[in-house]
């Protein structure tokens, strides 16, 4: 089992360790390098591996340990810290610093405990040590500080119940919940979640009821708590619909009518004729709409208008030597400076043969960076705070408006595609449109995707290794669209375990690929791997002609683990009928995004 929190309670000499699955180990009393998993009692330091927590301690003055995740990975962190910081150190050098007599240590006897116990000389430095007489120093370490004396051992089991309507969570449903004798009237959260149950007694009950449409209390999940950790998902099936119809025989021939726009999300499997006809449209008029130049290429995410012309379409043009900004834009019968604005160009006289160049005769582009600012700057958002959650809609019914039939007199009545699929991969697409591979030391200046999830305090920017944000946005996407992000959700090795998060053996478009090191999300394959949707990817690539470190876009990856949210479950058995498309990599950059990629040897993340 894998704790990911730590919290220390100093009045009862008591950790409670937490799971990804919600349930908690409480250590207590024993030695304090055995409470805190750390058999060499190490301050708390920045970015120690393996540390979940830390711990206040006065003995007598204050002091601050580090609370790991295992035995082993405070070990491992003592070996660390000796083989980096103190490999040019003798013993009784070492332990002037390691167990200064400021705070109340003897160093000289500290020293001699541990040359007696190893063997080691008094001039033999540490990183000349062979293997045998190092572990024996690290040995004699723990033994000295406590020889990790146990205490006892608690562990507290939970219930976590999750609600969905088979692909988004419900949020804000009332329910009755009974815990042995007592009961409580809960409703569920922006994320669709109840309340943990923590299973204070062994074979207490738990029931939990529904009151129906008819006013009846059906008991939608009952149990006895147990010694184990579950995690329950109660899927919802009651979304009415109704659409009102036009009269069957209008005077007037409706040869003409107009439908009013829809907007659509491309899912996976669609193609633009079978789209056409379920609008009762054709596939020529939705490409010309949407600009798109080739009938047979659409992609899954890709945001089309039915019945209209979409505003946010727009063709890209390679820039042919010779080019100035001022033809392009003449060609295109468009002002020079909304081409500048639209693809970010501070100086219209600098531009090269090869760049992609968006053209939007609408005014507005879906991927310029200055527009970006605008919509991420929201100022109402302040900084740190956890920022608004956009909920999913839980009414019970929808009126859909009737649109009339293009060419026939007789009514008809759409209902509008049920676009349940990955709904956050949209916003992943369109963030990437929105910075149109621009790197993260611009990105974080207005979308710091870390403050967004609320996490804006611990990783205050988005640039260079220690900052690493392809977990945060991947949850950013997730939260947009009103799903739980993970916890701890900054790492990418967060979802593995997470009781909020499901394993599948196989991809499917959309879901999060994890190698513990990097999140993204996956669109489809290329070249034997999967191609990977996400952020902080590319550090290696020259995009647009300009060197990137890490950006968002399309990129490749092999030997990842794949996960949904649980809410989703009801609707992936339906996203298993489609296999995962093959692409071209750089035709989704280029087409969807709007960006040149070229990698430079084997591409990174940042």
């Amino acid at each position: 089992m894998r704790f990911i929190n730590a919290i220390y309670h100093e009045s009862t000499k008591t950790v409670e360790y937490e799971s990804t699955c919600g349930t908690k180990l409480l250590k207590t009393s024993g030695t304090l390098n055995w409470r805190f998993n750390n058999p060499g009692n190490l301050i708390s330091a920045k970015n120690q591996p393996g540390k979940i927590g830390v711990g206040v301690v006065y003995n007598p003055e204050k002091h601050s340990f580090a609370i790991f995740s295992s035995i082993e990975a405070g070990e491992n962190a003592k070996i660390s810290l000796l083989k980096r910081k103190y490999k040019d150190y003798t013993i009784p050098d070492m332990m002037k610093k390691y167990a200064p007599g400021n705070d109340g240590n003897d160093p000289d006897a500290y020293a001699n405990f541990i040359m007696s116990e190893s063997g080691v000389t008094k001039d033999e430095k540490v990183g000349d040590l062979d293997d045998t007489k190092f572990n024996k120093v690290i040995r004699a370490i723990s033994k000295k500080e406590g020889g990790l004396k146990t205490g006892t051992e608690k562990w507290v089991y939970v219930t976590n119940v999750t609600v969905s309507d088979g692909s988004r969570p419900v949020a804000d449903l009332p329910f009755k919940v009974t815990l042995g004798s007592t009961g409580y009237e809960w409703k569920t959260d922006e994320y669709g979640k109840l309340k943990t149950i923590i299973h204070t007694k062994p074979g207490m009950s738990i029931v939990i009821k529904y009151t129906n449409s008819l006013g009846q209390e059906d008991v939608v999940y009952s149990a006895v708590a147990g010694e184990e950790t579950k995690s329950i998902l109660l899927t919802r099936n009651y979304s009415q619909f109704s659409a009102k119809t036009l009269v069957d025989a209008p005077k007037i021939s409706r040869e003409k009518s107009t439908q009013k726009p829809i907007e659509y999300t491309v899912m996976s499997g669609d193609s633009l004729s079978k789209i056409a006809e379920r609008y009762k449209t054709n596939a020529g008029e939705i490409a010309k709409n949407n600009n798109i130049q080739d009938v047979s290429r659409i992609f899954p995410g890709q945001r089309l208008t039915i019945y209209g012309v979409n505003p946010d379409s727009s063709s890209i043009y390679l820039v042919l030597p010779g080019d100035t900004l001022a033809k392009i834009a003449a060609k295109n019968d468009i002002d020079v400076d909304e081409v500048a604005r639209q693809n970010n160009i501070s100086d219209p006289n600098k531009i090269y043969p090869g760049q992609s160049i968006s053209i939007n005769k609408n005014g507005c582009s879906n991927s310029t960076q200055d527009e970006a600012l605008k919509t991420t700057s929201s100022a109402s958002k302040p900084a740190d705070k956890q920022p608004q959650k956009k909920v999913a809609s839980n009414t019970n019914k929808k009126i859909l408006e009737s649109v009339g039939g293009k060419n026939s007199g007789n009514p008809i009545a759409l209902l509008p595609h049920d676009q349940r699929e990955a709904p956050w991969m949209a916003i992943a697409i369109k963030e990437a449109q929105k910075w149109k591979g621009a790197d993260e030391s611009l990105i974080t200046k207005k979308s710091n995707y870390h403050q967004l999830i609320g996490y804006g305090k611990l990783l205050p920017n988005l640039v260079g290794s220690k900052h690493a944000w392809c977990a945060s946005f991947v949850n950013y996407c997730l939260q947009e669209e009103g799903y739980a992000k993970s916890k701890y959700p900054y790492r990418a090795k967060s979802f593995i375990g997470d009781s909020g998060f499901f394993e599948i053996s196989k991809p499917v478009y959309g879901a999060i690929a994890t190698s513990g090191h990097h999140a993204t999300f996956v669109y489809g394959i290329a070249n034997g791997g999967i191609i990977g949707l996400g952020g902080n990817q590319g550090g290696l690539s020259i995009i647009n002609g300009s060197v990137s470190a890490g950006t968002i876009k399309f990129s490749t990856y092999n030997g990842m683990r794949y996960y949904l949210p649980l809410s989703y479950k009801g609707y992936y058995k339906e996203t298993q009928k489609h296999s995962l498309q093959e692409f071209d990599i750089n035709e989704l950059n280029l087409k969807l995004l709007g960006m040149i990629v070229k990698s430079r040897g084997k591409e990174s993340t940042r």
